[in-house]
């Protein structure tokens, strides 16, 4: 496994520079970092949830998890109101690369450091909540077996207000596996 490739075979030093760094590095090479580092780098943000009224269920590296009421803020700036105004809007709401905050585009970020400061912790870890989407949430597929009928009925049932998806586009939708159970029993 090379670290890097030289592009012109003829300049030596960076040829005798990239065998250094391939072949002649120690073997107990390792650089300690500060602990006010180590601190800084557990409270980036692992991933995010848009959830209702204005509220995000922010997920860090340390393993916490805040719940953060963004009405505050948001209505503090006069370019993040039309968040507060477009709830479709409020939702597509991303993680920024390096885990750094949040955004919703390029301009309209709020910074790990405040949402780690003002949100309030949920006794919750991103390992629960994984196990929970991947042992309660059923897509329509699963929904068929259980249920033993077709797409068609599916779709049906969701027309007529039976069944409730959580998620839904153009090629499947997601329901709660308890409501999918529960419709099996009547």
């Amino acid at each position: 496994m090379k670290i890097f490739a030289v592009k012109d075979e003829e300049d030596f030093s960076r040829k005798a520079l990239a065998y250094l760094l391939y072949y002649e590095r120690p073997k107990q090479f390792y650089i300690e970092l500060p602990d006010s580092f180590l601190l800084r780098y557990q409270k980036k943000v692992e991933d995010v949830i848009p959830l209702n009224h204005a509220n995000l269920l922010v997920f860090f590296r340390d393993g916490s998890v805040k719940k953060y009421n963004a009405t505050v803020f948001l209505s503090g700036k006069i370019q993040f109101r039309q968040l507060l105004k477009n709830e479709n809007l409020f939702r597509k709401v991303n993680v920024q690369p390096g885990g750094y905050g949040i955004c919703w585009g390029e301009n309209l970020t709020i910074t790990d450091s405040e949402l780690y400061e003002h949100g309030k912790p949920i006794p919750l870890s991103m390992e629960d909540f994984r196990d929970f989407v991947s042992y309660r949430i059923v897509g329509t597929r699963e929904a068929t077996e259980i249920l033993d009928c077709s797409r068609q009925n599916i779709d049906d049932l969701v027309r007529r207000d039976k069944l409730h998806p959580v998620k839904t586009d153009s090629k499947n939708k997601l329901f709660l596996k308890s409501e999918i159970l529960q419709r099996n029993w009547k």
